[in-house]
């Protein structure tokens, strides 16, 4: 027995100082803005939990860290779902908090609506449903946001209450690792009434930012919450929330799954209760300093990010090849291009994210399409 633990404090330990956080088998709640000099290091299942959102403080519901390295892998986790924006619990309050919160179901009988922050919420049911909540921010820019909370449901008094919104995670480093763990910043579904239901709280944001960037089998889900069940009037479903990923040089990924969806309505026996709107991915290059002073021309650029169907390529010195993955890491089309500029075809490919590499595949991600 006293051998166990010595082996438990050995390897189950948190510390933290000016230059490292290091949580090891173990769990930290944290929140606010930390700068570390050196590293963070999360490993073998630990675990960081962001401070539930309070009007008191502005820090919480919000985590940002910055460091040189951030490695996080061995099954740990950043959790942040349902510690964002409040959904509505009282009856002076009956809409959900933040900027996109769902609006309060009439005093004469109606569910509530869901949040928003990445996509819309949706309208309560009943006859006198809450209007979902409006998205907010840009879904390309370098803010990150937290998800707002549902609203109620009501019927003269407050019945279900709102699904609280997803937090806000963001990590900025030179060097990040990521590997076999997950961020979750989901928003809750909303409760159920006995007549009139809440709406969900919607899915809150995460923003990656690296100078090189290296993600395997890891998990990103901003998802928002479903509307909550009431005998006349279901809530609205939440809208989902934001992920954006920057990087200067190198991106890698193998197995990566993200995720922005959208919650779905409550039930009820009257009026027609509204899912949410899907949220928003986001991944492009961030141009560095060094590139900018030394004018560096680029090998080849696209003519958008943003596609539907096809691309113009414009390549500096064909011929070459260029490679196309998904957000797995799997090869999925190569393409020979002999002219300066030339029109890429992706009809047959599913919507998603994709990578277009020059070359082997171990060189950097070179360009990001985003199919729609």
């Amino acid at each position: 027995m006293i051998y166990l633990a010595i082996f438990s404090l050995l390897f189950s330990y948190v510390y933290e100082d000016n230059d490292s956080l290091i949580v090891q088998n173990d769990s930290l709640i944290i929140c606010g803005d930390h700068q570390y000099n050196i590293k963070v290091h999360i490993s073998n299942a630990g675990k960081l939990k962001v401070t539930r959102w309070s009007a008191a403080a502005d820090s919480f519901g919000k985590l940002n860290i910055n460091a040189p390295v951030i490695i996080i892998e061995d099954s740990s986790s950043i959790m942040g779902s349902e510690l964002g924006y409040f959904g509505a619990y009282m009856n002076s309050h009956s809409w959900g908090y933040g900027p996109g919160g769902g609006g309060a179901g009439g005093v004469s009988g109606g569910a509530g609506g869901g949040g928003a922050y990445g996509g819309n919420g949706g309208l309560g049911g009943d006859i006198y449903g809450g209007a979902g909540g409006v998205a907010y921010g840009d879904p390309a820019d370098t803010i990150i946001d937290i998800g707002s909370g549902g609203g109620a449901g009501r019927l003269s008094a407050l019945d279900g209450a709102g699904g609280d919104g997803g937090a806000e995670i963001c990590l900025r480093a030179q060097h990040m690792l990521l590997d076999s763990s997950y961020i979750l910043t989901n928003g809750q579904r909303g409760h159920d009434g006995s007549v009139e239901a809440g709406g969900g709280g919607a899915g809150g944001g995460v923003m990656l930012w690296a100078d090189s960037m290296v993600i395997s089998y890891v998990a990103i889900t901003a998802n928002g919450g479903n509307g909550g069940d009431g005998a006349y009037g279901g809530g609205g479903g939440a809208g989902g929330g934001r992920i954006k990923i920057f990087y200067t040089d190198s991106l890698d990924t193998t197995y990566l799954s993200m995720s922005v969806q959208s919650g779905n309505p409550g039930t009820g026996a009257y009026g027609n209760p509204e899912p949410g709107s899907s949220g928003t991915i986001y991944i492009a290059p961030i141009v560095g300093i060094e590139e900018i002073a030394s004018g560096l021309e680029p090998r080849f650029f696209l003519q958008s990010h943003i596609i539907t169907y096809q691309t113009i390529v414009h390549v500096a010195k064909p011929p070459v090849i260029l490679h196309l993955y998904d957000a797995t890491g799997c090869l999925v089309k190569s393409f020979r291009l002999r002219k300066t500029t030339e029109c890429l075809k992706l009809r047959d490919l599913a919507q998603g994210v994709y990578f277009l590499k020059l070359g082997l595949k171990d060189n950097r991600v070179e360009k990001i399409i985003l199919l729609k």
